[in-house]
């Protein structure tokens, strides 16, 4: 399929997913039930598995207008330098039961500990696949699976669980969370106990279409404070990121993360906000 301004390997190595794995030239991934194999050659996706072109293209977020989106976002030289060197990274559309799960168990960890504690509740309770590989679990499957202790998710285990069952029961209603403006979706995410401010942004801007969600974590911060001379606590800095990337401060978001998560390839330098990049 034709995926023009699109770049996999930056799409998929951006801290946005974590069951994908880049194996000989490869991307291998878990999606739901969907076991997925992609690889790019220029302007052309190749894919194996599970996924048709309609996922491919929802799931990819193809639909989203990369150049009126850098357009809107590229209000300062920093912002403008970094879309150029990553252009083509895209969000990505999750399933916000799956996105849901996985950020809370990514509360205080880093990437490969979060990629191995998912793979861990996958195989300890998913259905497994024709390959080998473990479905992510519903959430009757982890409210009425075994013991997810053995999964060595730490404190996060009982918040998983407790989540799980309050899904099932209905107690928690994705329905209604689909249905929330920003504001109003991230309220209701934080009555989920270990779901704070950080992760309540991840799954309001990667599952529900929020693209003005600005989640802050320490490459974020860092980032908001030596290129925009902006700190302090995490709502004035993502609130700040907001006003200033205007709709789109989600895309900048990913942009400022990727960058920075890089930071040892990426010369920094102080920027002024209101020094916007002339049109093209």
């Amino acid at each position: 399929m034709k995926v023009p301004l699109f770049h996999l390997g930056y799409t998929l190595d951006s801290g946005q997913v974590f069951r994908w794995t880049l194996r000989s030239g490869w991307w291998e991934g878990v999606v739901g039930d969907r076991s997925i194999r992609l690889r790019q050659e220029g302007d052309e996706l190749i894919t194996r598995g599970d996924a048709d072109e309609g996922f491919l293209r929802q799931y990819f977020r193809l639909d989203d207008d990369l150049e009126t989106i850098y357009d809107e976002v590229s209000r300062d030289e920093c912002i403008a330098s970094v879309i150029d060197r990553f252009r083509g990274m895209r969000l990505i559309r999750q399933d916000v039961w799956e996105c849901s799960a996985s950020y809370l168990l990514a509360s205080y960890a880093n990437v490969p500990r979060i990629k191995m504690m998912i793979e861990s509740v996958c195989r300890t309770h998913g259905a497994r696949l024709r390959n080998g590989r473990h479905a992510f679990p519903t959430p009757e499957e982890l409210a009425e699976g075994g013991d997810i202790a053995s999964c060595r998710l730490g404190y996060r285990a009982d918040w998983l669980r407790c989540y799980a069952r309050s899904v099932r029961d209905g107690e928690f209603d994705l329905e209604r969370l689909r249905a929330l403006d920003y504001e109003s979706a991230v309220r209701y995410l934080k009555t989920v106990r270990g779901i704070g401010d950080k992760v309540a942004d991840c799954i309001a801007l990667f599952s529900l279409d929020h693209l003005q969600a600005c989640p802050v974590d320490v490459r974020i911060a860092r980032a908001m404070r030596e290129r925009y001379g902006v700190e302090g606590s995490y709502r004035k800095v993502s609130e700040h990121a907001r006003r200033h990337f205007g709709r789109y401060a989600g895309y900048a978001q990913e942009y400022l993360y990727i960058s920075e998560d890089r930071a040892r390839k990426v010369p920094r330098s102080a920027c002024s906000p209101g020094t916007r990049t002339p049109a093209p």
